[in-house]
Protein backbone atom coordinates (compact mmCIF):
# COMPACT_ATOMS: atom_id res chain seq x y z
CA UNK A 1 0.00 0.00 0.00
CA UNK A 2 2.99 2.13 1.06
CA UNK A 3 4.60 1.72 -2.51
CA UNK A 4 1.28 2.24 -3.98
CA UNK A 5 1.13 5.56 -2.00
CA UNK A 6 4.87 6.52 -3.26
CA UNK A 7 3.83 5.58 -6.96
CA UNK A 8 0.88 8.10 -7.21
CA UNK A 9 2.43 10.38 -5.77
CA UNK A 10 5.50 10.21 -7.90
CA UNK A 11 3.03 10.05 -10.98
CA UNK A 12 1.07 13.52 -9.43
CA UNK A 13 4.72 15.19 -8.94
CA UNK A 14 6.03 14.10 -12.47
CA UNK A 15 2.74 16.21 -14.08
CA UNK A 16 3.15 18.90 -12.43
CA UNK A 17 6.87 18.87 -13.17
CA UNK A 18 5.37 18.07 -16.58
CA UNK A 19 3.22 21.24 -16.23
CA UNK A 20 5.98 23.67 -14.44
CA UNK A 21 8.45 23.01 -17.62
CA UNK A 22 5.51 22.93 -20.33
CA UNK A 23 4.85 26.71 -19.08
CA UNK A 24 8.13 27.70 -18.51
CA UNK A 25 8.81 26.14 -22.22
CA UNK A 26 5.77 28.66 -23.37
CA UNK A 27 7.37 31.49 -21.62
CA UNK A 28 10.64 30.92 -23.46
CA UNK A 29 8.89 31.21 -26.62
CA UNK A 30 7.01 34.00 -26.17
CA UNK A 31 9.90 35.77 -24.54
CA UNK A 32 12.17 34.84 -27.86
CA UNK A 33 9.09 35.75 -29.71
CA UNK A 34 9.35 39.39 -27.92
CA UNK A 35 12.80 39.07 -28.45
CA UNK A 36 12.40 38.89 -32.33
CA UNK A 37 9.77 41.30 -32.46
CA UNK A 38 11.92 43.83 -30.93
CA UNK A 39 14.99 42.77 -33.45
CA UNK A 40 12.39 43.60 -35.84
CA UNK A 41 11.62 46.47 -34.76
CA UNK A 42 15.02 47.80 -33.77
CA UNK A 43 15.95 47.39 -37.83
CA UNK A 44 13.15 49.35 -38.48
CA UNK A 45 13.96 52.25 -36.23
CA UNK A 46 17.80 52.03 -37.93
CA UNK A 47 15.77 52.28 -41.48
CA UNK A 48 13.94 54.92 -40.60
CA UNK A 49 17.18 56.97 -39.00
CA UNK A 50 19.23 55.76 -42.57
CA UNK A 51 16.29 57.19 -44.25
CA UNK A 52 16.06 60.66 -41.98
CA UNK A 53 19.89 61.01 -43.02
CA UNK A 54 19.05 60.73 -46.54
CA UNK A 55 16.26 63.18 -46.10
CA UNK A 56 18.24 65.70 -44.11
CA UNK A 57 21.20 65.44 -46.69
CA UNK A 58 18.23 66.22 -49.61
CA UNK A 59 16.96 69.18 -47.21
CA UNK A 60 21.06 70.14 -47.03
CA UNK A 61 20.95 70.11 -50.47
CA UNK A 62 18.04 72.26 -50.80
CA UNK A 63 18.78 74.28 -48.20
CA UNK A 64 21.61 75.21 -50.43
CA UNK A 65 20.42 75.31 -53.46
CA UNK A 66 17.52 77.69 -52.05
CA UNK A 67 20.47 79.88 -50.28
CA UNK A 68 21.85 80.35 -54.21
CA UNK A 69 18.67 81.33 -55.40
CA UNK A 70 18.41 84.12 -53.01
CA UNK A 71 21.12 85.49 -54.44
CA UNK A 72 20.18 85.33 -57.21
CA UNK A 73 17.35 86.91 -56.17
CA UNK A 74 19.01 89.21 -54.47
CA UNK A 75 21.07 89.82 -57.50
CA UNK A 76 18.30 90.45 -59.62
CA UNK A 77 16.79 92.59 -57.23
CA UNK A 78 19.83 94.84 -57.67
CA UNK A 79 19.43 94.50 -61.44
CA UNK A 80 16.06 95.32 -61.06
CA UNK A 81 16.69 98.34 -59.01
CA UNK A 82 19.27 99.36 -61.48
CA UNK A 83 16.90 99.40 -64.37
CA UNK A 84 14.09 100.87 -62.18
CA UNK A 85 17.18 103.85 -61.85
CA UNK A 86 17.59 103.76 -65.63
CA UNK A 87 14.15 103.70 -66.14
CA UNK A 88 13.37 107.16 -63.90
CA UNK A 89 16.48 108.88 -65.66
CA UNK A 90 14.72 107.46 -69.30
CA UNK A 91 11.56 109.42 -67.94
CA UNK A 92 13.32 112.10 -67.03
CA UNK A 93 15.08 112.66 -69.92
CA UNK A 94 12.22 111.95 -72.56
CA UNK A 95 10.35 114.67 -70.02
CA UNK A 96 13.34 117.34 -70.96
CA UNK A 97 13.09 115.67 -75.08
CA UNK A 98 8.83 116.51 -74.93
CA UNK A 99 10.08 119.92 -73.04
CA UNK A 100 12.25 120.78 -75.94
CA UNK A 101 9.83 119.53 -78.88
CA UNK A 102 7.06 121.43 -76.86
CA UNK A 103 9.73 124.47 -77.45
CA UNK A 104 10.52 123.45 -80.85
CA UNK A 105 6.77 123.38 -81.68
CA UNK A 106 5.98 126.62 -80.18
CA UNK A 107 9.18 127.76 -82.51
CA UNK A 108 7.92 126.19 -85.26
CA UNK A 109 4.50 127.90 -84.97
CA UNK A 110 5.86 131.02 -84.20
CA UNK A 111 7.71 130.65 -86.99
CA UNK A 112 4.74 129.88 -89.45
CA UNK A 113 3.48 133.10 -87.97
CA UNK A 114 6.19 135.15 -89.05
CA UNK A 115 6.20 133.26 -92.82
CA UNK A 116 2.81 134.30 -92.63
CA UNK A 117 3.09 138.09 -91.64
CA UNK A 118 5.99 138.26 -93.97
CA UNK A 119 3.74 136.54 -96.83
CA UNK A 120 0.74 139.17 -95.94
CA UNK A 121 3.66 141.70 -96.13
CA UNK A 122 5.15 140.36 -99.72
CA UNK A 123 1.37 140.52 -101.38
CA UNK A 124 1.26 144.56 -100.00
CA UNK A 125 4.47 145.44 -101.57
CA UNK A 126 3.23 143.12 -104.59
CA UNK A 127 0.12 145.29 -104.68
CA UNK A 128 1.91 148.11 -104.55
CA UNK A 129 4.34 147.33 -106.96
CA UNK A 130 1.09 146.45 -109.55
CA UNK A 131 0.42 149.84 -108.96
CA UNK A 132 3.68 151.50 -109.52
CA UNK A 133 3.85 149.45 -113.04
CA UNK A 134 0.25 150.22 -113.93
CA UNK A 135 1.53 154.18 -113.37
CA UNK A 136 4.66 152.88 -115.23
CA UNK A 137 2.55 151.49 -118.17
CA UNK A 138 0.77 155.30 -118.50
CA UNK A 139 4.27 156.78 -118.56
CA UNK A 140 6.48 154.87 -121.22
CA UNK A 141 5.90 151.47 -123.05
CA UNK A 142 9.14 150.50 -122.50
CA UNK A 143 8.26 150.78 -118.68
CA UNK A 144 4.86 148.92 -119.86
CA UNK A 145 7.50 145.85 -121.26
CA UNK A 146 9.29 145.98 -117.86
CA UNK A 147 6.42 146.09 -115.59
CA UNK A 148 4.84 143.45 -117.32
CA UNK A 149 7.69 141.22 -116.69
CA UNK A 150 8.21 142.65 -113.28
CA UNK A 151 4.59 141.73 -112.74
CA UNK A 152 4.82 138.05 -114.02
CA UNK A 153 7.94 137.53 -111.70
CA UNK A 154 6.03 139.04 -108.73
CA UNK A 155 3.46 136.73 -109.80
CA UNK A 156 5.54 133.92 -109.85
CA UNK A 157 7.02 134.91 -106.69
CA UNK A 158 3.45 135.27 -105.34
CA UNK A 159 2.50 131.91 -106.51
CA UNK A 160 4.96 130.28 -105.50
CA UNK A 161 4.98 131.42 -101.97
CA UNK A 162 1.28 129.87 -101.99
CA UNK A 163 3.07 126.90 -102.76
CA UNK A 164 5.55 126.61 -100.29
CA UNK A 165 3.03 127.27 -97.81
CA UNK A 166 1.28 124.40 -99.18
CA UNK A 167 4.31 122.25 -99.69
CA UNK A 168 5.72 122.16 -96.11
CA UNK A 169 7.12 118.81 -96.73
CA UNK A 170 8.85 120.39 -99.97
CA UNK A 171 10.07 123.50 -98.82
CA UNK A 172 13.88 122.72 -99.05
CA UNK A 173 13.47 121.94 -102.86
CA UNK A 174 11.33 125.29 -103.41
CA UNK A 175 13.44 126.77 -101.39
CA UNK A 176 16.82 125.69 -103.76
CA UNK A 177 14.07 126.88 -106.43
CA UNK A 178 14.00 130.30 -104.97
CA UNK A 179 17.25 130.79 -104.58
CA UNK A 180 17.59 130.59 -108.64
CA UNK A 181 14.37 132.48 -109.07
CA UNK A 182 15.92 135.02 -106.44
CA UNK A 183 18.89 135.15 -108.84
CA UNK A 184 17.10 135.38 -111.77
CA UNK A 185 14.75 138.25 -110.05
CA UNK A 186 18.25 140.05 -109.03
CA UNK A 187 19.45 139.83 -112.65
CA UNK A 188 15.91 140.88 -113.46
CA UNK A 189 16.10 144.04 -110.75
CA UNK A 190 19.94 144.55 -112.46
CA UNK A 191 17.72 145.33 -115.54
CA UNK A 192 15.00 147.09 -113.76
CA UNK A 193 18.02 149.42 -112.31
CA UNK A 194 19.33 150.02 -115.57
CA UNK A 195 16.06 150.47 -116.81
CA UNK A 196 15.05 152.63 -113.94
CA UNK A 197 18.37 154.53 -114.14
CA UNK A 198 16.79 155.44 -117.70
CA UNK A 199 14.09 156.01 -116.96
CA UNK A 200 15.38 158.63 -114.25
CA UNK A 201 15.71 160.93 -117.17
CA UNK A 202 12.11 161.02 -118.12
CA UNK A 203 10.81 160.76 -114.10
CA UNK A 204 12.28 161.45 -110.45
CA UNK A 205 9.10 159.33 -109.41
CA UNK A 206 9.98 156.16 -111.22
CA UNK A 207 13.49 156.64 -109.65
CA UNK A 208 11.86 156.77 -106.13
CA UNK A 209 9.40 153.10 -107.17
CA UNK A 210 12.23 151.85 -108.55
CA UNK A 211 14.20 152.31 -105.47
CA UNK A 212 11.80 151.09 -103.60
CA UNK A 213 11.15 147.96 -105.81
CA UNK A 214 14.59 147.48 -105.21
CA UNK A 215 14.67 147.85 -101.74
CA UNK A 216 11.59 145.47 -101.51
CA UNK A 217 13.29 142.50 -103.20
CA UNK A 218 16.00 143.12 -101.12
CA UNK A 219 13.85 142.23 -97.89
CA UNK A 220 12.34 139.56 -99.96
CA UNK A 221 15.74 138.01 -100.41
CA UNK A 222 16.53 138.55 -96.91
CA UNK A 223 13.19 136.85 -96.01
CA UNK A 224 13.58 134.30 -98.20
CA UNK A 225 17.00 133.54 -96.56
CA UNK A 226 15.60 133.75 -93.35
CA UNK A 227 13.07 131.49 -94.14
CA UNK A 228 15.19 129.02 -95.73
CA UNK A 229 17.39 129.14 -92.48
CA UNK A 230 14.37 129.05 -90.21
CA UNK A 231 13.08 125.80 -92.47
CA UNK A 232 16.73 123.96 -92.21
CA UNK A 233 16.63 124.34 -88.29
CA UNK A 234 13.00 123.22 -88.27
CA UNK A 235 13.98 120.39 -90.39
CA UNK A 236 17.47 119.74 -88.49
CA UNK A 237 15.34 119.86 -85.06
CA UNK A 238 12.30 117.32 -86.53
CA UNK A 239 15.41 114.89 -87.63
CA UNK A 240 16.29 115.11 -84.17
CA UNK A 241 13.04 114.80 -82.59
CA UNK A 242 12.35 111.98 -84.83
CA UNK A 243 15.38 110.17 -83.89
CA UNK A 244 14.97 111.02 -79.81
CA UNK A 245 11.45 109.85 -80.32
CA UNK A 246 13.19 106.63 -81.58
CA UNK A 247 15.57 106.19 -78.98
CA UNK A 248 12.96 106.63 -76.48
CA UNK A 249 10.90 104.20 -78.24
CA UNK A 250 13.74 101.78 -77.93
CA UNK A 251 13.84 102.50 -74.08
CA UNK A 252 10.34 102.26 -73.77
CA UNK A 253 10.77 98.62 -75.72
CA UNK A 254 13.57 98.10 -73.39
CA UNK A 255 11.86 99.11 -70.41
CA UNK A 256 9.33 97.33 -71.21
CA UNK A 257 10.69 93.81 -71.69
CA UNK A 258 13.15 94.75 -68.29
CA UNK A 259 9.48 95.00 -66.38
CA UNK A 260 8.41 91.91 -68.10
CA UNK A 261 11.51 90.11 -66.83
CA UNK A 262 11.16 91.44 -63.41
CA UNK A 263 7.51 90.44 -63.33
CA UNK A 264 8.52 87.12 -63.89
CA UNK A 265 11.92 87.10 -61.92
CA UNK A 266 9.41 88.24 -58.99
CA UNK A 267 6.87 85.21 -60.05
CA UNK A 268 10.13 82.56 -59.69
CA UNK A 269 11.02 85.06 -56.46
CA UNK A 270 8.01 83.98 -55.40
CA UNK A 271 7.50 80.48 -56.30
CA UNK A 272 11.28 79.75 -54.94
CA UNK A 273 9.88 81.53 -51.48
CA UNK A 274 6.78 79.35 -51.11
CA UNK A 275 9.29 76.25 -51.86
CA UNK A 276 11.18 77.23 -49.44
CA UNK A 277 8.60 77.57 -46.77
CA UNK A 278 7.37 74.53 -47.89
CA UNK A 279 10.65 73.12 -47.57
CA UNK A 280 11.58 74.61 -44.39
CA UNK A 281 8.37 72.85 -43.06
CA UNK A 282 9.08 69.42 -44.31
CA UNK A 283 12.95 70.36 -42.41
CA UNK A 284 10.78 71.31 -39.16
CA UNK A 285 8.13 68.18 -39.64
CA UNK A 286 11.15 65.76 -40.49
CA UNK A 287 13.34 67.27 -37.81
CA UNK A 288 10.08 66.51 -35.35
CA UNK A 289 10.21 62.60 -36.57
CA UNK A 290 13.51 62.21 -36.19
CA UNK A 291 13.12 63.34 -32.51
CA UNK A 292 10.40 60.48 -32.61
CA UNK A 293 12.34 58.41 -34.29
CA UNK A 294 15.62 58.52 -32.03
CA UNK A 295 12.98 58.37 -28.96
CA UNK A 296 11.24 55.47 -30.46
CA UNK A 297 15.67 54.08 -31.17
CA UNK A 298 16.64 55.51 -27.76
CA UNK A 299 13.58 52.99 -26.27
CA UNK A 300 14.09 50.29 -28.44
CA UNK A 301 17.62 50.16 -27.73
CA UNK A 302 16.63 50.07 -23.88
CA UNK A 303 14.68 47.11 -24.89
CA UNK A 304 17.00 45.41 -26.75
CA UNK A 305 19.96 45.78 -24.15
CA UNK A 306 17.04 44.35 -21.27
CA UNK A 307 16.16 41.72 -23.58
CA UNK A 308 20.12 40.94 -24.34
CA UNK A 309 20.46 40.90 -20.47
CA UNK A 310 17.03 38.69 -20.17
CA UNK A 311 18.38 36.73 -23.21
CA UNK A 312 21.88 35.94 -21.34
CA UNK A 313 19.80 35.48 -17.85
CA UNK A 314 17.79 33.02 -19.60
CA UNK A 315 20.60 31.13 -21.59
CA UNK A 316 22.37 31.13 -17.57
CA UNK A 317 19.29 29.97 -16.46
CA UNK A 318 19.05 27.02 -19.47
CA UNK A 319 22.45 26.26 -18.61
CA UNK A 320 21.79 25.70 -15.06
CA UNK A 321 19.16 24.13 -15.60
CA UNK A 322 20.51 21.43 -18.48
CA UNK A 323 22.83 21.19 -15.80
CA UNK A 324 20.07 20.31 -13.06
CA UNK A 325 18.38 17.89 -15.65
CA UNK A 326 21.75 16.21 -16.03
CA UNK A 327 22.37 16.20 -12.27
CA UNK A 328 18.46 14.88 -11.82
CA UNK A 329 18.90 12.72 -14.43
CA UNK A 330 21.88 10.81 -12.78
CA UNK A 331 20.97 11.09 -9.24
CA UNK A 332 17.36 9.18 -9.99
CA UNK A 333 19.02 6.36 -12.51
CA UNK A 334 20.45 5.21 -9.86
CA UNK A 335 16.69 4.74 -7.38
CA UNK A 336 15.12 3.85 -10.74
CA UNK A 337 16.85 1.51 -11.20
CA UNK A 338 16.33 -0.19 -7.67
CA UNK A 339 12.75 0.42 -7.95
CA UNK A 340 12.38 -0.57 -11.18
CA UNK A 341 14.32 -4.31 -9.87
CA UNK A 342 11.70 -4.35 -7.15
CA UNK A 343 9.12 -4.31 -9.16
CA UNK A 344 10.17 -6.76 -11.62
CA UNK A 345 10.36 -8.82 -8.63
CA UNK A 346 6.68 -8.41 -7.41
CA UNK A 347 5.70 -9.08 -10.65
CA UNK A 348 7.29 -12.53 -10.83
CA UNK A 349 6.24 -13.59 -7.21
CA UNK A 350 3.10 -12.23 -7.61
CA UNK A 351 -0.12 -14.03 -8.66
CA UNK A 352 -1.59 -12.64 -11.68
CA UNK A 353 -4.91 -13.51 -10.19
CA UNK A 354 -3.84 -11.07 -6.81
CA UNK A 355 -5.80 -7.74 -6.73
CA UNK A 356 -2.50 -6.06 -6.31
CA UNK A 357 -1.24 -7.48 -9.67
CA UNK A 358 -2.71 -4.68 -12.01
CA UNK A 359 -1.14 -1.62 -9.32
CA UNK A 360 2.76 -3.35 -10.18
CA UNK A 361 1.68 -3.39 -14.48
CA UNK A 362 1.06 0.34 -13.90
CA UNK A 363 3.77 0.86 -11.99
CA UNK A 364 5.88 -1.07 -14.04
CA UNK A 365 4.46 0.95 -17.20
CA UNK A 366 5.45 4.34 -15.08
CA UNK A 367 8.85 3.55 -14.20
CA UNK A 368 8.99 3.06 -17.88
CA UNK A 369 7.79 6.53 -18.91
CA UNK A 370 10.49 7.46 -16.54
CA UNK A 371 13.05 6.06 -17.45
CA UNK A 372 11.87 7.28 -20.95
CA UNK A 373 12.31 10.91 -19.38
CA UNK A 374 15.33 10.28 -17.75
CA UNK A 375 17.00 9.04 -21.18
CA UNK A 376 15.27 11.97 -23.21
CA UNK A 377 16.61 14.63 -20.45
CA UNK A 378 19.95 13.19 -20.88
CA UNK A 379 19.49 13.43 -24.64
CA UNK A 380 18.65 17.03 -24.50
CA UNK A 381 21.77 17.54 -22.19
CA UNK A 382 23.96 16.45 -24.30
CA UNK A 383 22.48 18.15 -27.37
CA UNK A 384 22.59 21.59 -25.88
CA UNK A 385 26.34 21.12 -24.52
CA UNK A 386 27.30 19.52 -28.07
CA UNK A 387 28.59 16.28 -26.24
CA UNK A 388 26.35 13.35 -27.96
CA UNK A 389 28.44 11.28 -29.43
CA UNK A 390 27.18 9.02 -32.47
CA UNK A 391 28.66 5.24 -32.81
CA UNK A 392 29.43 5.17 -37.07
CA UNK A 393 29.04 1.88 -38.45
CA UNK A 394 27.41 0.29 -41.52
CA UNK A 395 24.65 -1.49 -41.22
CA UNK A 396 21.56 -2.54 -43.28
CA UNK A 397 18.79 0.38 -42.95
CA UNK A 398 16.00 -2.46 -43.48
CA UNK A 399 17.30 -3.54 -39.82
CA UNK A 400 16.88 -0.70 -37.98
CA UNK A 401 13.27 -0.39 -39.74
CA UNK A 402 12.23 -3.60 -38.39
CA UNK A 403 13.88 -3.59 -34.94
CA UNK A 404 11.88 -0.55 -34.71
CA UNK A 405 8.39 -1.63 -35.69
CA UNK A 406 9.04 -4.99 -33.76
CA UNK A 407 9.57 -3.04 -30.53
CA UNK A 408 7.12 -0.61 -30.88
CA UNK A 409 4.30 -3.44 -32.02
CA UNK A 410 4.99 -5.15 -28.92
CA UNK A 411 3.74 -2.62 -26.77
CA UNK A 412 0.73 -1.28 -29.37
CA UNK A 413 -1.41 -4.33 -29.93
CA UNK A 414 -4.31 -2.50 -31.12
CA UNK A 415 -2.69 -0.76 -34.04
CA UNK A 416 -1.04 -2.38 -36.67
CA UNK A 417 2.41 -0.90 -38.07
CA UNK A 418 2.27 -1.82 -42.12
CA UNK A 419 6.18 -1.49 -43.79
CA UNK A 420 6.50 -0.62 -47.49
CA UNK A 421 10.61 -0.85 -47.59
CA UNK A 422 12.55 -0.80 -51.11
CA UNK A 423 15.79 0.25 -49.54
CA UNK A 424 18.31 -2.67 -49.20
CA UNK A 425 21.64 -1.35 -49.35
CA UNK A 426 24.04 -0.24 -46.06
CA UNK A 427 23.73 2.70 -44.59
CA UNK A 428 26.41 4.52 -42.50
CA UNK A 429 25.41 5.89 -39.03
CA UNK A 430 24.72 5.48 -35.37
CA UNK A 431 21.96 2.30 -36.06
CA UNK A 432 20.63 2.74 -32.40
CA UNK A 433 19.89 6.58 -32.87
CA UNK A 434 18.12 5.92 -35.80
CA UNK A 435 16.30 3.60 -34.33
CA UNK A 436 15.43 6.09 -31.41
CA UNK A 437 14.34 8.22 -34.54
CA UNK A 438 11.99 5.97 -35.52
CA UNK A 439 10.91 4.49 -32.12
CA UNK A 440 9.74 7.95 -31.58
CA UNK A 441 7.98 8.95 -34.36
CA UNK A 442 5.93 5.48 -34.61
CA UNK A 443 4.71 6.32 -30.40
CA UNK A 444 3.84 9.64 -31.53
CA UNK A 445 1.81 8.04 -34.65
CA UNK A 446 0.01 5.43 -32.14
CA UNK A 447 -0.72 7.98 -29.37
CA UNK A 448 -2.49 10.78 -31.68
CA UNK A 449 -4.34 8.27 -33.42
CA UNK A 450 -6.76 6.93 -30.96
CA UNK A 451 -9.28 6.02 -33.35
CA UNK A 452 -7.25 4.62 -35.82
CA UNK A 453 -6.07 0.48 -35.89
CA UNK A 454 -2.84 1.35 -38.57
CA UNK A 455 0.76 2.92 -39.01
CA UNK A 456 2.14 3.11 -42.41
CA UNK A 457 6.05 3.45 -42.45
CA UNK A 458 7.30 4.11 -46.15
CA UNK A 459 11.30 3.61 -46.74
CA UNK A 460 12.80 4.57 -50.60
CA UNK A 461 15.77 5.61 -52.03
CA UNK A 462 15.49 9.12 -53.89
CA UNK A 463 18.66 11.11 -55.49
CA UNK A 464 21.13 9.55 -53.19
CA UNK A 465 19.10 10.24 -50.03
CA UNK A 466 17.21 7.64 -48.16
CA UNK A 467 13.39 8.58 -47.34
CA UNK A 468 11.74 7.35 -44.55
CA UNK A 469 7.55 8.64 -44.01
CA UNK A 470 5.67 7.17 -40.98
CA UNK A 471 2.00 8.14 -41.49
CA UNK A 472 -1.06 8.16 -38.86
CA UNK A 473 -4.38 8.60 -39.15
CA UNK A 474 -5.01 10.22 -36.17
CA UNK A 475 -6.36 14.25 -34.98
CA UNK A 476 -3.63 16.07 -37.27
CA UNK A 477 -1.60 19.04 -36.95
CA UNK A 478 -2.63 22.49 -37.34
CA UNK A 479 -0.50 24.55 -40.00
CA UNK A 480 0.61 27.67 -37.26
CA UNK A 481 1.99 24.85 -35.16
CA UNK A 482 3.85 23.15 -37.92
CA UNK A 483 6.83 25.18 -37.38
CA UNK A 484 7.46 25.09 -33.66
CA UNK A 485 7.23 20.92 -33.15
CA UNK A 486 10.80 20.84 -33.16
CA UNK A 487 10.95 23.01 -30.64
CA UNK A 488 12.26 21.83 -27.01
CA UNK A 489 9.25 21.03 -24.37
CA UNK A 490 6.82 22.45 -27.01
CA UNK A 491 3.50 20.57 -27.18
CA UNK A 492 0.23 21.72 -29.14
CA UNK A 493 -1.81 23.64 -27.01
CA UNK A 494 -5.23 22.00 -27.79
CA UNK A 495 -4.21 18.62 -27.36
CA UNK A 496 -1.45 19.13 -24.79
CA UNK A 497 -3.90 18.32 -21.50
CA UNK A 498 -5.19 14.61 -23.56
CA UNK A 499 -1.95 12.85 -24.21
CA UNK A 500 1.02 12.42 -22.14
CA UNK A 501 4.52 13.55 -22.81
CA UNK A 502 6.68 16.71 -22.37
CA UNK A 503 7.60 17.73 -25.92
CA UNK A 504 11.04 16.62 -26.39
CA UNK A 505 11.06 13.46 -28.59
CA UNK A 506 10.36 15.49 -31.77
CA UNK A 507 12.85 17.96 -30.44
CA UNK A 508 15.53 14.80 -30.22
CA UNK A 509 14.81 12.95 -32.85
CA UNK A 510 15.14 16.00 -35.23
CA UNK A 511 19.40 16.94 -33.52
CA UNK A 512 19.63 13.37 -34.07
CA UNK A 513 18.97 13.64 -37.86
CA UNK A 514 20.32 17.10 -38.28
CA UNK A 515 23.89 14.84 -36.62
CA UNK A 516 23.33 12.46 -39.53
CA UNK A 517 23.75 15.74 -42.15
CA UNK A 518 19.37 14.78 -43.13
CA UNK A 519 16.52 17.18 -43.11
CA UNK A 520 12.69 16.56 -42.17
CA UNK A 521 9.67 17.74 -43.17
CA UNK A 522 5.89 17.69 -41.72
CA UNK A 523 2.61 16.94 -43.87
CA UNK A 524 -0.37 17.56 -41.86
CA UNK A 525 -4.32 18.01 -42.19
CA UNK A 526 -6.73 18.58 -39.00
CA UNK A 527 -9.22 15.39 -38.54
CA UNK A 528 -7.34 13.50 -41.03
CA UNK A 529 -3.57 12.60 -39.79
CA UNK A 530 -0.25 13.19 -40.56
CA UNK A 531 3.12 12.87 -42.15
CA UNK A 532 6.71 12.64 -40.70
CA UNK A 533 9.20 12.29 -43.49
CA UNK A 534 13.22 12.50 -42.76
CA UNK A 535 15.69 11.84 -45.26
CA UNK A 536 19.39 10.76 -44.72
CA UNK A 537 21.88 11.22 -47.28
CA UNK A 538 23.41 7.62 -49.08
CA UNK A 539 26.84 9.23 -49.31
CA UNK A 540 29.12 8.98 -46.22
CA UNK A 541 29.60 12.08 -44.29
CA UNK A 542 32.25 13.76 -41.72
CA UNK A 543 29.56 13.71 -38.86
Amino acid sequence: MDNQNLTNQLLIANQEKAKLEAELILANIELDFQNEEKLKRANELIIANEQLDILNEEKIKRAAELIISNKAFNFQNSEKEKLAAELIVAYAELEVQNREREKRAAELILAGTELIFQNKEKEKRAAELLIANKELIFQNKEKEKRAAELIVANQELLFQNKEKEKRADELIIANKKLVFENQEKEKRAAELIIANIELNFQDGEKEKRAEELIVANKELLFQNEEKEKRAEELIIANKKLVFENQEKGKRAAELIIANIELDFQDGEKEKRAEELIAALKELDFQDEEKGKRAAELIIANREVLIQKQEKERRAAAEAKKDEFFNMVSHEFKTPLTNIKAINQLLEKTTDSTNKNYPFILNANNSIKRLEKLIEDLLDVTKINSGQIDLNIAAFYFSDALTNSIVNVQLTAPQHEILLENSVKSLYTGDQFRIEQVLINLLNNAIKYSPEANKVLVKAKTEADHIVVTVQDFGIGIAKDDLDQLFQRFYRVSKTAMNYQGVGLGLYIASEIVKKHQGNFSIESEPGKGSSFCFSLPLTPQTL
